[in-house]
């Protein structure tokens, strides 16, 4: 191995010009053992001590800002404050530098980093699933990429690569392809794995008890970077503004440009001044004007906050594009932070249609995915947020159908052809029931506090949650089909969640001291996903009877994939 770090960022390999997008197919079709790193070890892109550094600062904010600030007013407290700072960072991101290292050798990806406190992360090939890419503004300026290695089993990302060469992502996902399509080869034909052979019977038992999944798991080792993908769908800029006009995304960046202004102003313990306003506003004090002045503010307050819905949309989606490479879905868009991700089809647990009020009007939807071992909410990063709670972030309701024939082959979507199963009859009641009872319970808290406005205000919004809490058990129903469970709730944002029997890990049934008295029950099924979707199929207010009933025929549906 070479001692100069440089000599080991992967851009002295000869790769043609496809090693620029992490995602082209190899043309030779195949990845001959010389190009294997089964010995050498790899550093990170000499970039990378840029982008450390930058991590370091962000990571401890606070001083720095008040280091620079200080700085900049010339005050020696502050100066030294921030080398004292600086110096640790930069020492920091130079040890990462020379201290994480990669290689990938007898099948296994091995990450090494650490100076005082060592780590060695080992991570087999055949169990790596994703290798998805983040790219800010400087990293396609420098040509690099933050790589994130997933498998199929884990919360969070198995090992974080920040940042390689897009050669050294190319040669990267080239290895380990190659040493799965190996692993997959030997085992195939080693004399001890082989099964004896089945009868004919057994044969079409078999044969008619796979599933699609099964289907799609029996190719699973295939290269699927040496095919040719299929763009599925791209979303123009015009779905993007109309989604972002049904949003409420508009709130996130107000939230961040008051954040950013609150740090910006230099002014300190000053009172605002806003006596100038006053000539620019009509009189305040005539009722008739206050009313129309409301009213005009809060539709310049919504038009403000739809407009910024659409610039986060495009932020986030724009150049969106989602394609099939064998059994890999990829995706890739944004506008600054560009985002790479594979979401392998087999890995797919729970599927979620989303619409809101004003999205069904404009007739777009969005498509949500749950998978096996994927980042949960509290877990999620640029890749996650994007492959799983934004796969699809929106599409023409019309498109639904076919798009989920799409991620699951062989299925055709008909919800208006299901047999829908309602709540109990009492479900209503029951919920109308709790609504009054937190309403009582309100009042006196809202009389305390403010009077009898807070007392009125209660009472006025006692028939709104007696309607709600109607309406919502209507909303709720569910359907087994021949494939698995279709679950669908809302009132104002619908979603519409379907599983298989062949994912499903548990399906629980629980009672409580009120459900037994109503003789209900909770029916829950449990597919072993994160949660993106935001949308569990969790039953409540069943008929118990209903409920035993579809929980045994359930069990029995899905020990039989």
């Amino acid at each position: 191995m070479s001692s100069d770090p440089s000599d080991q960022n992967g851009d002295d390999f000869d790769t043609p010009d496809r090693s620029l997008n992490p995602f082209a197919a190899n043309s030779t079709g195949s990845t001959s053992p010389a190009d294997l790193p089964s010995d050498g070890e790899r550093y990170l892109h000499p970039i990378s001590l840029v982008f450390s550094l930058i991590g370091q600062i962000k990571s401890n904010l606070l001083p720095a800002l008040f280091g620079v600030i200080g700085a900049a007013n010339g005050n020696l407290f502050y100066i030294s404050l921030a080398v004292i700072f600086l110096i640790p960072s930069i020492a920091i991101s130079i040890i990462r530098y020379f201290t994480v290292r990669y290689r990938i050798s007898n099948g296994e990806l091995v990450v090494n980093e650490g100076l005082f406190f060592r780590r060695t992360r080992t991570v087999p090939v055949e169990r790596i699933q994703n290798i998805d890419l983040v790219q800010g503004v400087l990293h396609r300026l420098f040509k690099v990429a933050e790589v994130r290695v997933e498998t199929a089993s884990g919360t969070k990302p198995e090992a974080v690569l920040n940042v390689l060469s897009l050669s050294q992502v190319e040669l990267l996902r080239r290895n380990v392809f190659a040493q799965k399509e190996n692993a997959s080869s030997v085992v195939s034909t080693s004399p001890e794995v082989l099964s004896p052979p089945l009868d004919s019977a057994s044969v079409d038992v078999s044969t008619a008890m796979r599933s699609p999944a099964d289907e799609i798991s029996g190719n699973c080792e295939a290269r699927t970077d040496d095919l040719d993908p299929t763009t599925l769908l791209k979303i123009p800029l015009a779905w993007l503004a109309k989604a972002g006009l049904a949003s409420n995304r508009g709130l996130i960046m107000i939230s961040v440009l008051l954040g950013l202004y609150l740090q910006l102003d230099r002014r300190q313990q000053q009172d605002y001044d806003l006596a100038f306003l006053t000539q620019w506003l009509p009189d305040l004090s005539n009722p008739y004007f206050m009313t129309v002045a409301v009213i005009a503010a809060g539709v310049l307050g919504l038009i403000l906050l739809r407009l910024l819905g659409v610039g986060w949309y495009i932020l986030r989606f724009f150049g969106y594009q989602l394609s099939l490479s064998g059994e890999d879905f990829k995706i890739s868009c944004g506008l600054f932070t560009k985002v790479s991700a594979t979401v392998p089809r087999k890995r797919i647990q729970f599927v979620s249609i989303h619409s809101n009020y004003v999205s069904r009007l404009l007739g777009l939807s969005s498509i949500r995915i749950e998978t096996a071992g994927g980042a949960s909410s509290e877990n999620e990063n640029a890749t996650t947020t994007v492959s799983r709670r934004w796969f699809i972030p929106v599409i023409p309701s019309t498109d639904v159908c076919e798009m989920i024939g799409k991620l699951r082959p062989g299925l055709k979507w008909q919800p208006e052809q299901y047999d829908w199963q309602p709540l109990a009859p009492k479900a209503g009641r029951r919920m109308s029931r709790i609504a009054i009872s937190v309403s009582l319970l309100l009042m006196p808290i809202g009389y305390y506090f403010f009077g009898v406005w807070g007392c009125g205000v209660t009472v006025i919004a006692l028939p709104i949650l007696v309607t709600y809490a109607s309406k919502k058990s209507r909303s709720i129903q569910f359907a087994r089909t021949a494939f698995g469970i279709v679950y669908r709730s809302g009132i104002l944002t619908r979603k519409t969640s379907l599983t298989f029997f062949e994912k499903i890990q548990a399906t629980q049934i629980a009672q409580t001291p009120f459900d037994r008295r109503w003789a209900m029950a909770t029916l829950s099924v449990d597919t072993a996903a994160a949660g993106p979707a935001d949308h569990a199929i969790e039953i409540k207010y069943l008929d118990a009877d209903t409920a035993r009933r579809e929980y045994r025929a359930i069990l029995q549906a899905s020990s039989m994939r």
